[in-house]
């Protein structure tokens, strides 16, 4: 019988992440039927996640080119056996009934194409878990904003990241939920055409959230399934990779369906944070992402 959710994960040079990863999915209880299946950009020497797969009964498909988190995702969606498709990072640990909390409000809403869980630190305390689209009033408030560590509360912000669901008691109907941790009907998936493959990383789950509300399905933060995420784990080893192809993506969804002398603005406009942020990594601050940090700082 096939399994009622896929698992994909998209793994890059991260195997002792995916370990914890795998590990913690093969503690929890069998509710609902599920397979993993790991999707490896071209990782290299010890880094090989080949006996952490074979370990945990884990599916490995290999790509010979990093391709990006999209292209890799949909690549693994061609494997998977189940109703329910989920895209997970490596940097996540599984705890409680997380997935029948997730495929059950999936079963129980035809009309929904994706959910996401509340996704927290290791210390238990929430992080953000949805966003709105990228908009020019919440372009000073997102959440590598300095202005986050000055005006924590700012309404903007909070309406951006959807602070206030993080109490909410039922699901919360949101524009886009984080991709770290994705579960799609498959129908909804495959009416889209999965990800845009344009995007290398970041951005890729906004625009395909974006285009399911397009076609009527709904996109919803389930804040009562939890997920630890060791947020920014996997990528702070390659700092300057993946704030470029992040500075890019954002770039390309903002500029989609504008004219080209807005699209010339959006794009000098990102030319001019990367230049910012490489003045401020000589200065010793290399990001502001604060929230982990603290975090860290108190663990």
């Amino acid at each position: 019988m096939p399994p009622g959710l896929s698992i994909i994960f998209v793994n890059h040079n991260s195997r002792g992440f995916l370990e914890r990863a795998l590990g913690s999915l093969s503690r929890l209880d069998d509710s609902p039927t599920r397979e993993a299946i790991v999707v490896d950009n071209a990782s290299i020497g010890e880094e090989d996640p080949e006996a952490v797969c074979r370990r945990h009964g884990a599916r490995l498909v290999r790509l010979r080119r990093n391709r990006g988190y999209g292209a890799a995702a949909n690549v693994g969606s061609r494997y998977a056996r189940g109703r329910f498709v989920a895209v997970a990072n490596t940097d996540i640990r599984f705890e409680g009934d997380i997935l029948r909390v997730l495929v059950n409000q999936l079963e129980c809403s035809p009309g929904l194409g994706v959910v996401g869980p509340q996704l927290v630190y290791p210390d238990g305390c929430p992080q953000p878990s949805a966003r709105r689209y990228p908009r020019l009033r919440y372009v000073l408030f997102g959440r590598r904003s300095p202005l986050r560590l000055v005006l924590p509360d700012a309404r903007l912000g909070r309406a951006f990241l959807y602070r206030d669901a993080e109490a909410s008691s039922t699901p919360v109907s949101v524009e886009a939920v984080i991709g770290t941790f994705m579960v799609f009907r498959r129908g909804a998936f495959d009416a889209v055409g999965g990800f845009d493959e344009r995007y290398f990383m970041f951005a890729e789950d906004v625009d395909i959230c974006r285009r399911l509300r397009g076609q009527g399905w709904d996109v919803m933060l389930v804040p009562g399934a939890r997920l630890e995420h060791y947020y920014g784990g996997v990528r702070r080893r390659h700092r300057r990779f993946t704030e470029f192809h992040r500075i890019k993506a954002l770039c390309r969804f903002l500029a989609a369906g504008r004219s080209w002398p807005v699209r010339g603005m959006i794009l000098l406009g990102g030319f001019g944070y990367l230049a910012l942020g490489e003045l401020a990594g000589l200065a010793g601050v290399y990001e502001f992402e604060y929230s982990w940090r603290l975090r860290e700082t108190r663990a």
